[in-house]
């Protein structure tokens, strides 16, 4: 912490939130929520890098959109489609077999993975860069956004966008700066592709306040799927 100064924080989520494991000794400290959000800008930026660069290699536009997409989700370590299938595991719990929604989760992953792809491949590659920024800041913007309408989260593992419930100031300024982010990306559709992400963010944490009458790590990873995809899709209209 002495080493890092400022950066420490920085430095807990980077370790929490992304593949990234140096340093190793951070433990489970508190995990700052403008942090978990300003880290969306070099992992979308880097699934970008990749993307041009296997275009640039001579591979056809559409492959080097999947590789973009799987530097973006490589980025976050896969926290939010792993905890996408988790919840909607969870879900299903009480009413099918335990193959049944595990099939259920690996179905509804499918379309999302592939929802996320038509995008993509819809999107001139003048805008790759822009909107993969835009897709990484707004999905862990969800994940904090719902996180500041409900009580801490507590025993969320060693690796997730799990932070610290941020206060309402903090929530106004990641927003403000994530409205501007993603409105020079996707223009005036960015105000409503916010809107709805907030809007299904806040309904799903109703629906875990009504099932588990508490947040938890896969629902927060659900949200910001919620949040990745709805930037992708209006980014094509």
């Amino acid at each position: 912490m002495r080493r890092l100064g400022p950066l420490y924080g920085g430095a807990v989520a980077l370790v929490h939130s992304t593949p990234w494991r140096w340093p190793d000794t951070l433990g489970d400290d508190t995990r700052s929520p403008g942090w978990i959000v300003a880290l969306g800008a070099p992992v979308g930026f880097a699934a970008w890098v990749c993307a041009a660069l296997a275009h640039a290699a001579g591979l056809p536009a559409t492959i080097a959109a999947l590789i973009g997409l799987a530097a973006l989700s490589a980025g976050s370590a896969a926290l939010v489609e792993r905890g996408l299938a988790e919840r909607v595991e969870a879900m299903q719990s009480h009413t099918r077999s335990a193959a049944a929604r595990t099939a259920g989760a690996t179905t509804v992953l499918v379309f999302v993975t592939l929802g996320r792809a038509a995008a993509m491949f819809a999107l001139p590659l003048d805008r790759w860069l822009g909107v993969l920024i835009a897709t990484a800041l707004v999905g862990r913007w969800a994940a904090v956004f719902l996180q500041a309408l409900g009580d801490p989260i507590h025993d969320d593992g060693p690796r997730s966008l799990v932070a610290s419930p941020a206060p309402g100031w903090l929530v106004a300024a990641l927003s403000l700066v994530v409205a501007i982010v993603t409105v020079l990306a996707l223009g005036k559709a960015a105000i409503a592709a916010l809107a709805i992400t907030a809007a299904l963010s806040f309904a799903l944490g109703i629906d875990a306040q009504r099932r588990d009458h508490a947040l938890s790590a896969p629902v927060v990873a659900m949200a910001a799927a919620i949040g990745e995809l709805v930037v992708l899709l209006v980014a094509t209209i």
